[in-house]
């Protein structure tokens, strides 16, 4: 847009508009009138690499997975790879120079969001949930909450309240056997950066675990289905609460098996759940009192 009718410098009305650099020049004297137009036009489409090159207007979304998205890397091994012995010692001291310049708040972010990423790769953990995970951290980081915990602790505690927002389950127990925190560690760690985040979660639902349990058993979806119901009953009754969801998922699975004799041992769903076989014996024992339902749990 321009925001004069003449040209300020010799007065005349002969511009010439170049959207593609964003510019307004005046054609008698070439005075630059506007620099930074803006396009108000709608975004082409693309369907392949050619069209995308020639018409995107923006560089690559923020990216909170990567440390540093200002960052370029020129040329990758392959190319490398083709340099002579000199060349490529030489490219190995600056890159060495560039880690030692880069600030600690890089350094940190480097470090945790690989860690990060190895951990979403072993769990299965969506990428939108990663990215979460990623934008949690920084936050922490920025507020210099990795000086309360370790690095690991607060990657860790990260990624679990980003399931817990999205919804997937994952269990703490999950966390501590995959990276060797201890669970009470991770508890911890997650409930400062609730506290210091501002973050509000909701309780876990058992039923979110009861899908992935029953795949890994192999049950039927009228088991599932079953267990589901049974779980919802308890919810209604105010039974869950100060229990543990995932005990809660492994006991209706159990006793909906039983009762569609589709019976699965007490060890098989202790090892899918992650619980004791005496805490699923004891939790069943419990839910079949209180539920009054025809089952045994021996």
């Amino acid at each position: 847009m321009i925001m004069t009718e003449t040209c300020p410098d010799c007065g005349c009305r002969n511009f010439l508009t170049n959207k593609r650099n964003g510019e307004v020049v005046c054609r008698d004297c070439n005075f630059v009138i506007e620099d930074a137009m803006v396009d108000f036009t709608e975004e082409t489409r693309s369907f392949d690499m050619e069209g995308v090159e020639k018409n995107s207007r923006s560089g690559a979304p923020f990216d909170p997975r990567i440390a540093d998205n200002l960052a370029t890397n020129i040329g990758n091994r392959s190319d490398l790879a083709k340099l002579n012995t000199k060349t490529k010692a030489m490219i190995g001291r600056i890159k060495k120079k560039n880690a030692w310049t880069s600030s600690s708040f890089e350094q940190n972010l480097k470090h945790a969001l690989t860690n990060l990423k190895l951990i979403s790769n072993q769990l299965n953990i969506p990428g939108r949930v990663e990215r979460e995970a990623a934008e949690i951290y920084r936050k922490a980081a920025e507020k210099n909450l990795t000086l309360k915990r370790s690095i690991e602790n607060i990657v860790v505690g990260s990624l679990y309240i980003a399931c817990r927002v999205n919804d997937i389950a994952r269990s703490l127990k999950e966390f501590s056997e995959l990276t060797g925190t201890d669970v009470k560690i991770i508890a911890k760690t997650y409930k400062m950066l609730l506290r210091e985040l501002n973050i509000k979660i909701i309780p876990i639902n058992p039923i979110d675990y009861t899908a992935r349990f029953a795949s890994a058993l192999k049950l039927t979806p009228k088991v599932q289905t079953k267990a589901v119901k049974l779980a919802e009953q308890l919810k209604k009754k105010g039974l869950t609460s100060g229990l543990s969801p995932v005990s809660v998922a492994a006991s209706t699975l159990y006793i909906a098996g039983l009762m569609l004799k589709e019976k699965r041992t007490q060890r098989e769903v202790a090892e899918v759940s992650g619980i004791t076989e005496t805490t699923l014996r004891n939790r069943c024992k419990d839910i079949i009192k209180a539920l009054k339902l025809k089952a045994k749990v021996r």
